[in-house]
């Protein structure tokens, strides 16, 4: 089922693939609201307060943020390599077709099916995985059992 308008798409894949609104940015001590009653009329409340208050709002802002970069990426992926990503997608799909780039779906799907081998390539070569291995129990991490 294709989209009516491109906007609607992204949106439809920000939430369902790249889960770009499925934050939980919880502030132990907010008061609850009551249902439908969105006013929090920061004004009355400590300086304190709204200060937590405006940093969950910014960590919503880099979360949503993140996953718009997140989103370009995949698309930018799906353009740029499209033959790569078929290639290391290992799946199978009805509508995979020649000179078509592959959907985020794909592309995401590819990216996951890569990261161990990626992970574990010899840090010499790779900054970025000598970044992330040396932050990592990877004894310990399902991702690298898997490549191993």
């Amino acid at each position: 089922m294709a989209c009516a308008s491109r906007s609607r798409c992204s949106f439809k894949q920000a939430v369902r693939q790249i889960g770009s609104f499925a934050y939980h940015f919880w502030m132990k001590d907010m008061i609850p609201l009551r249902y439908r009653n969105g006013n929090q009329y920061l004004h009355r409340k400590s300086a304190d307060y709204r200060s937590r208050v405006k940093r969950k709002i910014r960590a919503y802002h880099a979360f949503i943020q993140a996953g718009v970069v997140a989103q370009g990426l995949l698309q930018y992926l799906a353009v740029v390599a499209p033959k790569l990503v078929w290639d290391s997608f290992g799946s199978w799909l009805r509508t995979i077709r020649p000179g078509i780039s592959p959907s985020e779906f794909v592309v995401a799907n590819a990216l996951r099916q890569t990261l161990p081998e990626f992970l574990l390539a010899p840090a010499k070569t790779n900054s970025l995985t000598k970044f992330i291995a040396e932050r990592q129990d990877t004894t310990n991490m399902r991702i690298f059992r898997l490549a191993s």
